[in-house]
């Protein structure tokens, strides 16, 4: 978003400050060219900023799922040790039984 620039209102007010009518024109014409450049680069800064922001949302939509995979693992080995367990833990009190 750009604010306008008045070069000619603002050739004029130097030239009421006392400038000289030619300098205030180059003076005017190249402040407006410098806001047109900024204005040029805060559009470009705007783009950047939304691709790094969708990168961003796509890496941690891949590390949620990544961690959702590895919570999945991490619970099926938890179960099957907790199973091997219990088998052992029975196993050795029906040996100790008989």
């Amino acid at each position: 978003m750009s604010t306008p620039f008045d070069s000619f209102q603002y050739a004029k007010r130097l030239m009421e400050a006392g400038m000289q009518p030619a300098l205030a024109e180059i003076q005017a014409e190249t402040t407006g060219q410098l806001f047109r450049e900024l204005s040029q680069l805060s559009n470009k800064l705007q783009e950047v900023d939304i691709k790094c922001n969708a990168k961003i949302e796509q890496v941690k939509l891949e590390l949620e799922l990544k961690i959702a995979e590895t919570r999945t693992v991490l619970v099926r080995w938890v179960v099957g040790i907790a199973i091997l367990q219990s088998s052992l833990l029975t196993g050795f009190m029906l040996r100790l039984i008989h």
